[in-house]
């Protein structure tokens, strides 16, 4: 069993606040706690995308179980973060913390072949991971290679929790803004290598989900009840990929907000809510 040993720095980014932390293998991982933000439904999202990525040859991290003991939140000095600690006792979602990368940019130097970018591009659609754009990439790059971060936004497997339906044309016109968009895509290659993964693996991948972050889902009250659901799903969604041909229709002809267009209306969101609620 992996457990947290030593406490290094939060990551002051996005509503999760991850965590540097010395694993008692002696290396060291970014951790998301699962007392933070949307805690067991985020670290379930991205353990499956993740798991997924690694059956489909996508350059993602191994996900992996950190258990977070009690009083490891009194090597943390900050309150807010040893009350998430307190919070996340048990089990928690952990990749690798590749302490010599670097932000993917455009500019980087990193030169990435149009496969590459076709398998990235294309599984994030197949996900409806809308966490991914120009602006936020999401990618770092090291001496072995790139690598493709931030699940936890993927609608697909969301959806294969939840069992609502996100096929909605605000999600995928932030599906357009992805770095990848307007690249060389091969969506049939893509599609074949999806169906050709066995429904077994589907299954392993969901079983190797904790019960305590089951149990914390809005699937089903009994875990092997909402591990079948799961599994059920994201079959019928692996053998249902070809839907990604009508959404690589629907991206040529939808329009995205410029960013104008976009700090516009969320202006008037926010004045909309001040209005209601008073300012923050």
């Amino acid at each position: 069993m992996l457990s947290a040993v030593k406490f290094y720095k939060e990551i002051r980014a996005g509503s999760s606040l991850p965590l540097i932390v010395g694993g008692s293998d002696g290396r060291q991982y970014v951790v998301k706690l699962r007392g933070s933000g949307e805690g067991a439904l985020a670290s379930a999202v991205e353990w499956l995308a993740l798991k997924l990525g690694k059956l489909l040859q996508i350059p993602v991290l191994e996900p992996a179980l950190l258990a977070i003991e009690a009083g490891f939140d009194e090597q943390a000095g900050d309150p807010e973060t040893r009350e998430i600690l307190q919070k996340s006792i048990g089990l928690n979602f952990a990749a690798r913390y590749l302490e010599d990368a670097s932000a993917y940019t455009a500019q980087s130097g990193y030169q990435m072949d149009d496969a590459l970018k076709s398998d990235i591009f294309l599984f994030d659609l197949f996900l409806l991971n809308i966490d991914r754009n120009a602006k936020n990439p999401n990618m770092i790059v090291n001496q072995s290679g790139l690598w493709a971060l931030d699940y936890s936004s993927s609608l697909a497997i969301r959806g294969a929790i939840d069992g609502k339906n996100y096929e909605k044309l605000p999600f995928l016109r932030e599906i357009k803004r992805h770095p990848f968009y307007g690249e060389p895509a091969k969506p049939h290659s893509f599609i074949a290598k999806l169906k050709a993964i066995d429904d077994r693996r589907i299954f392993e991948i969901v079983e190797e989900l904790p019960g305590e972050w089951i149990g914390l889902l809005p699937v089903a009250k009994e875990t092997g009840e909402a591990k079948k659901i799961i599994r059920n799903r994201l079959i019928d969604q692996k053998n249902y990929s070809h839907i990604l041909l009508k959404r690589l229709d629907v991206l040529k002809v939808l329009k995205i907000e410029t960013e104008e267009e976009r700090s516009l209306r969320m202006l008037k969101n926010r004045q909309v809510f001040e209005r209601k609620f008073g300012k923050l």
